[in-house]
């Protein structure tokens, strides 16, 4: 299969900088070998708009932009789009890159992401990277992201998500989101409750949007950003539960990042940053491109 692996190294506008260096160490710790060890056609991409004056919100819609550019031109080629990004926002560039079609969205992250300007404590853009997506906020500059479309709120299901703002939280709940916490993942019959809410979603879109925060993961076990809240999954529950979903349903395009290689001294996130990416791509083939 055809892959086209997209880079966008920035963290709140900052190139190269914390979170915005994981791309550069999972492409450094082998990313591209190992995918073309299993066969599959790997490509490079990125996005980089460096601008003269960053800013986090101008800038983290400027990568949003690149990212729709640079997914839709993989699509053209009909290679899978696998982002490898500093922030989840850039899941706004992705699923509208994949325009015209109709997108549900798998979120795993230990956090939300479903904050907006008026709810937020913190004013960080990348804790709204969900509600952006679902429309919720920031719809003017949104809008300036070729092909964007707000996803509605009952074709997204968060994941792992344990760590929230209290007004965040009550936004969530007044959601039609389908929310399944880390505890919910590490129940051994999430797998049927899984499927069926994959089943739900699967007559209402054409393909899913995987997007995968690799604080969703212990921290215990494999340490991902500063924002580590406590729980979590295991990386080898983590690939079950992808390899699940893509074996059910066809991805179109993925997401995996807010990967800081500091917190990670040992690199075991980095190994299982990885080997979740061959898992991604073995896995999300066959479905997905017997589609038209």
């Amino acid at each position: 299969m055809k892959v086209r692996l997209i880079q966008a190294p920035y963290d709140t506008a900052l190139y190269d900088t914390r979170m915005g260096r994981g791309p550069g160490r999972l492409l450094e710790g082998g990313a591209v070998e190992r995918l073309e060890a299993l066969g599959h056609e790997v490509s490079l991409g990125t996005v980089d708009p460096r601008p003269e004056l960053p800013a986090e919100v101008a800038t983290g819609f400027a990568v949003m932009r690149g990212v729709a550019d640079e997914v839709r031109k993989a699509r053209a080629s009909k290679a899978f789009p696998l982002v490898l990004a500093g922030n989840c926002n850039t899941a706004v560039g992705t699923v509208s890159g994949l325009a015209p079609r109709r997108i549900a969205a798998l979120w795993f992250d230990a956090h939300a992401d479903f904050n907006t300007p008026d709810s937020s404590t913190s004013g960080f853009l990348d804790g709204m990277g969900l509600a952006i997506l679902t429309g919720h906020c920031w719809r003017a500059l949104a809008e300036s992201v070729p092909g964007y479309a707000p996803v509605p709120e009952e074709r997204v299901i968060l994941a792992g998500a344990r760590d929230f703002d209290a007004r965040e939280r009550e936004r969530l709940a007044e959601s039609r989101i389908t929310c399944l916490s880390d505890r919910d993942l590490n129940d051994g019959g999430i797998e049927r409750r899984l499927g069926d809410a994959l089943d739900r979603l699967a007559p209402q879109v054409d393909a899913f949007y995987l997007h995968v925060d690799l604080d969703v993961h212990d921290p215990r076990i494999a340490p991902a950003n500063h924002f580590r809240p406590p729980g979590g999954v295991t990386p080898e529950r983590l690939r079950e539960l992808v390899a699940f979903i893509s074996r059910r349903v066809p991805v179109a395009a993925a997401y995996l990042g807010a990967y800081d290689p500091d917190v990670d001294p040992q690199g075991v996130t980095l190994g299982a940053g990885l080997a979740l990416l061959e898992t991604i791509v073995s896995e999300a083939s066959d479905l997905e491109h017997a589609r038209p």
